[in-house]
């Protein structure tokens, strides 16, 4: 065992050696301190000083929560303004909020003077409610003067003009929504002039065109809401004499274009809504005149193109393009913005960005890119924007392009982060165990027989190969950890800077074959031995003679199927994309945060189809097979009870690991592709931990624990100068226990005749059973064997 010992320590280091030159050259500083006092006065590109002492703070720690500065200045301006005003704007504040704690009979009306007020409607202070009252004409009693909100819906006014708004009073806010309103009439609102409203709702109804003329000369008017309707046109002069408008919201319709003259009278407005509609491009002449806008919304439409000049928005400060589908952004799109401040350009298709493509931008501090398919951003493309403070991405490897912006999200993907490929500490420690487990255990099946001086039996060698080729299998696991963990310790500290170049690394595309190799290959191995055993056991006196070139072709065609399904990704084709197996640091085709990446399918074939397959088909094996043994000992139940026992407890190991290596990988992938939010932290288990699990531990349930394993460790102990010999009785034993503990079974007589002719023929197993002694026993004396064989 000393021997044994010396060697697997030497292969190992041998490994490590070999492992570490695989990596990426480079020229590494070392890891870099989470604070530092410079010496030039300045910090390193990154780092943020501190505003009242010379120590400079790694990007990582501005707003995290926990001050680093002396003075918490790192924790200070980490308020989004751009995203809290995108946010206030989607769920804004309900305009009866306001009076929610004053009762309802409150009134600043005199009641005497309105004594039918409460018949129809009720009051509240200075407001008047009558919404869902079933009304189909504007109450005439209501106060005539002094109305602060008059709220009217839910009730049915299916067409408004002039005639059916001569009841109404005057008020500042004005509310019909939901009032089933399908018909606009021009100067229907011809009473709307001076301040007679202020604020009209027209939301959540039917409209379908805006005509001409609404509103009359004077009209001051301050907040048109026209969202949620059925809008597909609007005429040129729909807008007339609303040179006072300060807000339009046309969310949720149906608009495809604008022409030029529709928004030119909003000389004075200031917040445009037009997200949820059906436009296609934004060109030239849409937004014509709009000088004093400042906050637009073009959100979720589908615009694939925005022209040159078509934002000729001078003193805009928030731009809200997300959920688009533009594919690039060209040089000097957004040139004419010189006053934006936050710029929203997530969940749009956006593959590349010419060098110019913020050209004229510089006083943004706020740049949304998440969910964006690009990976790669040139550093140069954002170097105008020389006033941001916070940029968001979809992957944090793309931070290395930002590393002036003080604050850059994410911080990680749950694996590795801007300092380490391995973040969580007790991640780095678990990859060297599993990698030590896996490269030593399966070592000891593949080279210990030939360490311990003893050969398997020619006629298990079927069982003997499997078991050895699940082994190399298994160590592909252990070598591929290895690697990895010899990665997180080259790059430990700076791992930004050297993310990109890892994840497009030979080195990368190797981890993630090995990997992918090693999951299929002992997938099939598992599911190969379990169909062996199960044949074995269910039926024992099939004539099976053991053949190694039967078990070499089958192994052929199990390897290659493996290879041509690790190796595909590696093929160069457009299917999967440039890096298929870079898409983390950790170099796994798992593709939990991004399940409809480029070779979706395939993933989906490698973690739920075939691992499917193989779980249920291992699962139902190993019930037949402990069925069979209750089966044929029910007529010696008291003296094999405790020895089925230990059977069903050594199946339901086997399937308990197969199961806690497989379910939860096919769960998570499934819970992905329907939409499931994956936490990050869990994808990083998944990949050191989970995946890894069968691999350290099939050398122990499939060999190391076996009594056979026990007898010949004992009997190699035993033959050492120092060990007491070894009566032939044990080694009889041992090589009994041997011969059924690969799963093979024959039927027995006494143990001098037994092994007498099985040197002399091993091919039938009835060859051992001259004269059929035995065959009257043969329902309960072979599966005993393979009892034997599993305990």
């Amino acid at each position: 065992m000393i021997k044994l010992s010396i060697v697997m320590f030497a292969l190992w280091q041998i490994f490590f050696v070999c492992a570490s030159s695989m990596l990426p050259s480079m020229e590494s500083s070392g890891e870099l301190a989470e604070t530092y006092r410079p010496e030039s006065g300045s910090c390193i590109a990154s780092y943020f000083m501190c505003n009242d002492s010379m120590l400079c703070v790694a990007q990582h720690l501005n707003c995290d929560q926990n001050p680093d500065c002396n003075d918490g200045s790192d924790e200070w301006n980490c308020n989004d303004s751009s995203v809290n005003l995108y946010y206030d704007h989607f769920f804004r504040k309900n305009h009866k909020a306001l009076t929610d704690d004053i009762p309802w009979g409150i009134c600043d009306y005199n009641l005497l003077e309105y004594p039918d007020l409460n018949s129809t409607c009720k009051c509240k202070l200075k407001e008047v409610h009558c919404q869902f009252k079933g009304l189909t004409t504007i109450p005439s009693t209501l106060p005539s003067y002094g109305i602060s909100l008059l709220e009217l819906s839910g009730n049915r006014f299916p067409i408004l003009d002039g005639v059916f708004l001569e009841n109404l009073p005057p008020a500042e806010k004005l509310i019909l929504k939901h009032c089933s309103i399908h018909e606009l009439k021009s100067l229907a609102f011809h009473r709307f002039k001076d301040e007679f409203v202020d604020i009209l709702y027209l939301d959540q109804n039917q409209i379908e065109i805006l005509p001409n003329f609404l509103f009359p000369e004077g009209t001051k008017l301050s907040v048109l809401i026209l969202s949620g309707n059925r809008i597909f046109e609007i005429q040129n002069f729909a807008f007339a004499n609303l040179e006072h408008l300060i807000e339009l919201d046309l969310r949720d319709n149906r608009l495809a274009v604008l022409t030029e003259a529709v928004l030119a009278p909003l000389i004075n407005l200031q917040i445009l809504f037009l997200n949820g509609n059906r436009f296609t491009a934004l060109t030239s002449g849409m937004l014509p005149g709009l000088k004093n806008l400042i906050t637009l919304s073009l959100a979720d439409n589908q615009i694939r193109r925005v022209s040159k000049n078509a934002l000729n928005l001078p003193n805009l400060e928030h731009l809200f393009f997300s959920g688009n589908h533009l594919t690039q952004i060209d040089n000097d799109t957004f040139y004419l913005l010189s006053n934006l401040i936050g710029l929203n350009l997530e969940n749009n298709e956006i593959q590349e960005f010419q060098l110019n493509a913020f050209n004229g931008i510089e006083n943004v501090t706020s740049l949304y890119l998440t969910g964006n398919p690009f990976k790669t951003i040139d550093q140069k493309v954002l170097q105008n924007l020389t006033h941001l403070q916070h940029i968001y991405f979809s992957w944090f490897h793309l931070c290395r392009a930002a590393m002036y912006v003080r604050v850059c999200e994410p911080r990680g993907d749950g694996i590795s982060s801007d300092k380490h490929l391995l973040d969580n500490p007790v991640l780095r420690g678990s990859v060297w165990v599993m990698a030590a487990v896996g490269i030593v255990g399966n070592l000891l099946v593949l080279f210990g027989p030939l360490a311990l001086g003893t050969r398997g039996l020619a006629c298990h060698i079927e069982h003997s190969i499997y078991l050895r080729h699940l082994a190399a299998s298994d160590l592909l696991m252990g070598i591929y950890l290895t690697i990895i963990a010899t990665a997180d310790i080259a790059f430990r500290g700076e791992y930004l800077i050297h993310d990109e170049d890892w994840r497009h690394s030979g080195t990368c595309s190797l981890c993630g074959f090995l990997s992918t190799l090693s999951c299929q290959s002992s997938t099939l191995l598992l599911t190969l031995v379990t169909w062996d055993r199960l044949v074995s056991v269910t039926r024992p006196l099939l004539p099976r003679p053991p053949s190694r070139a039967r078990a070499i072709v089958r192994l052929g065609l199990l390897w290659l199927t493996a290879i041509i399904l690790a190796a595909a990704p590696l093929s160069g084709l457009d299917y999967f994309g440039r890096n298929f197996y870079g898409s983390n640091g950790v170099c796994l085709s798992l593709h939990i945060h991004i399940p409809y990446d480029k070779g979706w399918e395939w993933s989906v074939v490698l973690f739920i189809a075939v691992n499917t397959v193989s779980l249920v088909f291992i699962g139902t094996s190993y019930m037949k097979m402990l069925r069979a043994i209750r089966s044929s000992g029910s007529a010696m139940r008291s003296s094999l009870s405790g020895r089925e026992n230990i059977v069903a407890r050594r199946f339901a190991i086997i399937v308990a690991t197969d199961c806690a290596c497989w379910l939860p990988v096919i769960i998570v992938k499934i819970a992905a592709l329907t939409g499931v939010q994956i936490s990050e932290s869990l994808y990083a288990w998944l990949a050191v931990l989970v995946l890894p699990v069968n691999s350290a531990l099939n050398p122990v349930l499939y060999t190391l624990t076996t009594a056979a394993f026990k007898q010949q460790l004992t009997k190699f102990v035993y033959s050492l100068p120092c060990g007491a010999s070894v009566d032939s009785r044990s080694q009889n034993g041992f090589e009994s226990a041997l011969s059924i503990s690969l799963g093979h079974n024959y039927p027995q007589q006494n143990s001098k005749k037994h092994l007498l002719q099985r040197r002399v023929s091993c091919t039938t197993p009835l060859a051992i059973c001259p004269n059929n002694h035995c065959i009257k026993n043969q329902s309960i004396q072979p599966i005993n064997s393979v009892e034997k064989s599993l305990i």
